[in-house]
């Protein structure tokens, strides 16, 4: 159930006006005495203020940067339900707990599923996803959104949430956070090699259809633009609007913080890995520089993470000095600003084979920590591009093993350029994760219609006349 109202309550709240899909702006009202209206018709040329709108928000993963927007537009006074699978327990999970000083609009709920999740299973992963999209699809029911952002969504739920919110007239917006068909090329040659160009196939043309037919797409970098638009998905309605990271919720901590002092981090140099760590994560990397400390005994590493990868780094690490090499489990939510500020480095990894289809949204979290970074990814993947940008730390091809542990040496040596490097970090993300902007770019394409400058049609109780009027107001 929901975090604190039950949703069914939700559909008797009142909706001032209903946008519809011919651009005709209709009022409309809830109760009773409000029935039987007439149909005088005005003609507005004007920028119209338009009602608050209840808006449905599904993060597949529960990232702490989808929960700060569904915050902030619930502050501004929209009334949010924001949801995330419960049960997917290989990513770390943001501030999922409604809290008393949250907006009165605010609904956050995790979904569960009658059958065992296990992400990596060819067998059953299938199933499961359409059961979660079954399950979201009856939040769009109960709440009767006007709008549906759905991102980090597997295609065969995305494609049972898009017919949901289009049979109950809601907008659909699909938040592209990772292109999922080249996702699930690059899984499938490492696990089926045989059905790998098949999968690709069959999700490249789901993907491609669902994204068509959205009433808008926001790609989280200017690649994944340009690969939808090698599909033919261009036009006014495909929108670039990176990710972010919280600002207030990870701020930079000092190494003697409880947490690094209950793990014995406090007086070490330290790297630090956390997240969720897949194989195209490159754990390999992790394992030789762990193996690197133990032989010059000059700093540990810290792996804060869940997911194939760790499993794997677990599994290979038995011989290293655990009092080198430290796995930890994901921490609560509450403790990860104390977590990153335990590490003089912050690591990010990611496959040259899988820097086309994701942007590793943890670089974005060490930006707001303020400490320097180790980015092993393609040059031209996003989180690389933004770690240089920021002038935030070292950026090395993760095909190169050797250079990574050159990165790692240049850091050890020379502290002030940790400093420097954390400084910049967090420099760069004060300028440019600023949710109050943020939101205004997401309200410009959840709700397209909030500023019009053009000559739209209102039926209005009483009056039967034609008549220019200007107004003023945002949402």
């Amino acid at each position: 159930m929901c975090a604190f109202v039950d949703l069914a309550n939700l559909i008797s709240y009142e909706r001032q006006f209903h946008v519809i899909d011919n651009g005709v702006r209709k009022r409309h009202h809830n109760s009773e005495s409000q029935k039987g209206w007439g149909t005088t018709v005005y003609s507005v040329s004007a920028v119209v203020d338009v009602t608050t709108m209840r808006i449905l928000i599904n993060d597949f993963c529960g990232h702490a940067f989808p929960l700060e927007m569904s915050r902030e537009l619930a502050r501004r006074g929209h009334t949010v339900l924001h949801v995330y699978f419960a049960d997917n327990l290989s990513t770390p999970k943001g501030h999922t707990q409604v809290s008393q000083n949250d907006p009165e609009g605010l609904m956050i709920e995790g979904l569960h599923i009658a059958r065992a999740f296990a992400k990596h299973s060819l067998l059953t992963r299938r199933q499961a996803d359409i059961e979660y999209g079954r399950v979201t699809a009856s939040r769009v029911e109960m709440f009767r959104p006007d709008v549906v952002l759905s991102g980090n969504m597997p295609l065969d739920a995305q494609s049972i949430l898009q017919r949901a919110a289009h049979r109950y007239n809601a907008r659909f917006v699909f938040w592209l956070q990772d292109v999922y068909c080249l996702a699930a090329r690059f899984v499938l040659q490492r696990k089926a090699r045989v059905l790998a160009w098949a999968g690709e196939a069959y999700f490249k043309r789901l993907e491609r259809k669902l994204l068509k037919e959205s009433d808008a797409v926001i790609c989280i970098s200017d690649g994944f633009a340009d690969t939808i638009r090698a599909w033919g998905i261009d036009g006014p309605n495909v929108h670039v609007i990176g990710n972010w990271a919280p600002l207030d919720e990870v701020r930079p901590r000092t190494k003697q913080n409880p947490w690094a002092v209950e793990h014995g981090l406090a007086d070490d140099f330290c790297f630090v890995y956390s997240g969720t760590l897949g194989m195209k994560h490159r754990p390999e990397l992790l394992l030789g520089l762990a193996k690197h400390l133990e032989a010059s005994r000059s700093g540990k590493l810290v792996v804060v993470a869940g997911g194939a990868g760790a499993d794997w780094l677990a599994a290979n690490s038995k011989n290293v000095d655990p009092s080198v090499l430290k796995l930890l489990p994901f921490q609560p939510y509450e403790r990860v600003a104390e977590v990153m500020g335990s590490a003089d480095v912050l690591i990010t990894l990611l496959d040259s084979d899988a820097g086309s289809f994701a942007v590793p949204s943890k670089t974005l979290s060490y930006l707001c920590a303020g400490r320097a970074l180790i980015v092993a990814a393609p040059e031209t993947n996003e989180a690389a591009r933004i770690a240089q940008r920021a002038e935030a730390g070292i950026v090395i091809s993760p095909d190169c093993p050797d250079r990574f542990l050159e990165a790692a040496e240049r850091f050890l040596k020379n502290r002030k350029l940790c400093a420097d490097c954390g400084t910049n970090a967090r420099k760069f993300a004060e300028r440019t994760f600023a949710i109050d902007r943020i939101a205004d770019r997401f309200l410009s394409v959840l709700a397209p219609d909030s500023v019009l400058n053009e000559t739209f049609e209102l039926e209005l109780e009483g009056i039967e006349a034609e008549t220019s009027v200007e107004t003023t107001g945002a949402i």
